[in-house]
């Protein structure tokens, strides 16, 4: 055996502090990754939270103005108003009604 094959005690102990080094390197990096994905997570998080207040609130003054848009229609125009009310209430009515002999008949 020539003597370059065979490995020492100090070789074979640089060797394991090398290894041990080189995970100590990786772990930080790998720790670094994580903390950067973490705070990437968050910002997208907080940025579609935000966001979806914001649709929430759009959506809020539209109802809103649709709702004051209604009242100035009924304001404006009553007896049409009194007119359409009236007419879905009796077309609300024969469909129930109808609906319920069906169920009758059925039983």
């Amino acid at each position: 055996m020539s003597r370059d094959n065979i490995e020492t005690p100090a070789h074979n102990a640089s060797a394991i502090a090398d290894r041990i080094v080189d995970t100590a390197r990786q772990a930080g990096h790998l720790s670094h990754e994580a903390r950067a994905v973490k705070s990437l997570a968050e910002d997208v998080i907080e940025e579609a939270v935000h966001g979806a207040k914001r649709a929430v609130r759009r959506g809020s003054e539209k109802l809103e103005d649709i709702r004051d848009e209604g009242v100035r229609y009924v304001k404006r125009q009553p007896l049409t108003t009194v007119a359409i009310a009236a007419g879905i209430g009796f077309i609300v009515g024969l469909t129930t009604a109808c609906i319920g002999r069906r169920l009758r008949g059925a039983e």
